[in-house]
């Protein structure tokens, strides 16, 4: 640092030396010039030519403008000096205004900017970008993935492959894009990088292949994931717990328990010890099918391998009883979670609900509501969405109206769900003025209704036989790009079979032309049907369309 100060310093003292020398000469050669012209102007006009005073006046005169310039000289020599220098030094050029800043290079830009000596290497912008060491180009390729720059990625790892003189090349890089490619759902992009990975002479790891697995599971493809686990294990590459966690949870958010089973065994039986992770799939996939025992069994088969169950272990459980509608073993899990210090969340809490509005009780779900709320839980629209339809569903208006206003006091947004449970509430009580109040609310709050929903307001009217009013609705949802479902169409069979006198005819065409776009025709459908048309003349639709009785009863 020293040095670098004293050769800055030096050429600006010498020079502005230098140039006060130069000034000074030529002012003091001014003043004598001046004083020359006085008098040989004197000497060959005589005294008359010019008077004294008038010499006197003009040697005055160049005196004084040489003390005003020469000090403006000096200060205007020492500013410019001082600049040049500050310029032409590297280390303050910044400082400089107007000059710009030059662009700073970027972290990938400095991974890159090694270049090799090597004739092998392009002379191309790849190629130059292709320079450096193996890791520093595996470095590069990774930052490039997480800067979502998938593309340059593989641009650069091309370039490793091309430069053999890189050497060391190794899973790092291939895994960066093979994941890059999976996490844009690109399954053919990941599967020829692995292939690429292979004729580089670089063997797949765990890593390799459990990436490929997590993007089969996310695109609900549990066939594929298991496929690469089966690969994985035929090429000898260690599985770990998280590779079968990953086939397992595959299999279990689709509700194939068995396969996930399965696999659980197979893990058990590799030596692989399973985590948490991997008993909280199955107790999902146990409770989307409502087996609360199942759920029950493998919560503890976790606890006997030591594991200590999360808030969602024991909310997979709770809502497996909730799905079988055992109110009461729910209450007993949800104490069980307290007893483990384990604090339930929102989650939790509105899995409880739900298994109280299955029971259609909606004193207990409101009590559950108000414990959330005491234990300092925030409700939102899920956990409200539940109690409400706890309400709907016992028929209670009242009860669902006074949630909803609880709702929007704690200033939370109420969306299609909440406002279905509304709608249904008004439908179990046969009330169509708050039916269509709560429609209008919706549709003001822009939030936008859905088949439900417009099944739900038309199922009040349905019952009443006014069949335009539900004819009306049908037309506003095909509007807004809405296709009827099974739902809506029993609601809208319901309101031509209750109508004075009955609309038969209409019925039966719209029956026809729902079944053709392929709505499904179950029992409720075909039973609206039959009060509609007469179960004779249902019976010879059906038979007329194929309907069999299998699908009939469904």
């Amino acid at each position: 640092m020293k040095t670098t100060a004293m050769i800055s310093k030096k050429p600006f003292a010498t020079k502005t030396t230098a140039d006060k020398l130069r000034v000074t000469s030529f002012l003091a050669g001014v003043t004598i010039l001046v004083c020359v012209a006085d008098y040989f102007l004197a000497e060959m006009g005589g005294e008359k030519a010019i008077p004294a005073g008038g010499r006197s006046f003009l040697i005055e005169t160049a005196t004084v403008l040489v003390c005003m310039l020469l000090p403006a000289a000096f200060m205007h020599m020492s500013k410019a000096a001082f600049k040049q220098n500050v310029k032409d030094s590297p280390k303050n050029r910044k400082l400089i205004p107007g000059e710009g800043h030059p662009p700073k290079a970027s972290k990938l830009d400095k991974q890159v900017s090694c270049q090799s000596d090597s004739t092998e290497t392009p002379d191309s912008p790849e190629g130059k970008e292709a320079g450096g060491t193996a890791r520093s180009m595996s470095q590069a390729v990774a930052a490039a993935v997480r800067a979502g720059e998938r593309h340059r990625a593989e641009r650069l790892l091309h370039e490793m492959m091309k430069a053999k003189h890189l050497g060391g090349l190794d899973t790092m890089p291939f895994n960066s894009v093979i994941h890059a490619c999976a996490k844009t759902g690109d399954m053919l992009g990941a599967r020829r990088w692995l292939r690429h990975m292979r004729s580089a002479g670089v063997e797949p790891n765990t890593i390799s292949y459990n990436i490929l697995m997590d993007a089969s599971a996310k695109a609900d493809d549990a066939e594929d994931a298991e496929h690469w686990l089966s690969e994985m294990i035929k090429d000898g590459i260690p599985a770990n717990e998280v590779s079968y966690a990953t086939v397992i949870h595959a299999r279990a958010k689709r509700g194939e328990t068995e396969r996930a089973e399965h696999w659980l065994a197979k893990m058990l039986e590799a030596g692989v010890e399973p985590n948490i992770v991997s008993y909280n799939s199955l107790i999902y996939a146990c409770g989307r099918k409502g087996d609360a025992a199942s759920a029950e069994k493998w919560l503890r088969e976790a606890e006997e391998r030591g594991l200590s169950p999360r808030v969602t272990t024991y909310t997979a459980v709770v809502d497996a009883c909730a799905k079988s509608g055992d109110v009461e073993r729910a209450e007993l899990w949800m104490e069980k979670m307290k007893e483990a210090k384990v604090e339930p969340n929102v989650v939790s809490y509105s899995a409880m609900i739900d298994a109280c509005a299955k029971a259609g009780d909606a004193i207990r779900a409101q009590r559950w509501h108000q414990r959330m709320r005491n234990a300092g839980v925030q409700p939102n629209a899920h956990s409200f969405s539940a109690v409400i339809n706890a309400c709907a569903k016992s028929g209670n208006l009242t009860a669902a109206y006074e949630e909803f206003d609880r709702m929007e006091e704690a200033g939370v947004v109420a969306d299609v769900v909440v406002y279905s449970g509304l709608l249904d509430a008004c439908a179990k009580a046969g009330d169509l003025e708050h039916a269509k109040e709560v429609f209008a609310r919706m549709k003001a709050a822009g939030v936008q209704p859905n088949v439900v929903a417009y099944a739900s307001l038309a199922r009040p009217f349905a019952h009443r036989g006014e069949w335009q009013e539900v004819e009306s609705f049908a037309t506003d949802m095909q509007q807004a790009g809405l296709v009827m479902n099974e739902y809506f169409l029993y609601a809208l069979l319901l309101a031509y079979a209750s109508a004075k006198p009955r609309q038969s005819e209409r019925a039966e065409a719209a029956f026809r032309k729902a079944y053709a776009k392929g709505i499904e025709a179950n029992k409720h459908v075909l039973t609206a049907l039959g009060r509609a048309v007469g179960r004779g003349r249902a019976a010879q639709i059906a038979r007329d369309l194929g309907i069999s009785c299998v699908e009939s009863r469904r």
